[in-house]
């Protein structure tokens, strides 16, 4: 079926046309540092939270909650249904690991080498309903173990 319009609104319309979308998908991604050594210091996860944010407004992913262990790194974002998953970690894991070993180089030294991330991580698809709690309960709990936890001192970089 073809609409009757104005030669003016058909350009119009054929021009500026960008898709609308009503869903998000959620996902909670979970990542580990290489070897899941206790490496990441306060520093690093501030910058860590710093450099997530960054990405996910360049890349147009809606960041709801990061929260990182010494050894592991939690995020929850939304995702339009156009948008991959896997392109999305691979864009976070990777801006993040050259960014951090740049600006930190004690960690080339920890790790033993030049990759800060294991290459596996695990990605849960949550549901609407659950967003808010997995949110409280990811900032829960890491303020809990990252607040009491007890690790010998890893070797300063020289």
């Amino acid at each position: 079926m073809e609409l009757d319009l104005a030669p003016q609104v058909k350009q119009a319309l054929e021009k500026d046309w960008e898709p609308l979308y009503r869903s998000q998908l959620h996902y909670l991604v979970t990542w580990n540092t290489r070897g899941r050594r206790p490496v990441l210091k306060e520093k690093h996860i501030e910058a860590l939270h710093g450099l997530i944010r960054q990405t996910c407004e360049e890349r147009d992913f809606e960041l709801v909650e990061v929260v990182a262990g010494q050894d592991h790194v939690h995020v929850l974002f939304g995702l339009r249904p156009a948008q991959s998953v896997a392109s999305a970690v691979r864009e976070l894991k990777g801006r993040t690991s050259m960014t951090l070993m740049g600006q930190h180089p004690e960690l080339r030294v920890w790790l033993r080498g030049n990759l800060l991330w294991d290459e596996r991580y695990t990605v849960e698809t949550v549901s609407p309903l659950r967003v808010d709690r997995i949110r409280d309960r990811l900032s829960s709990v890491h303020r809990t173990l990252f607040g009491c936890a007890d690790t010998e001192p890893l070797a300063e970089a020289s």
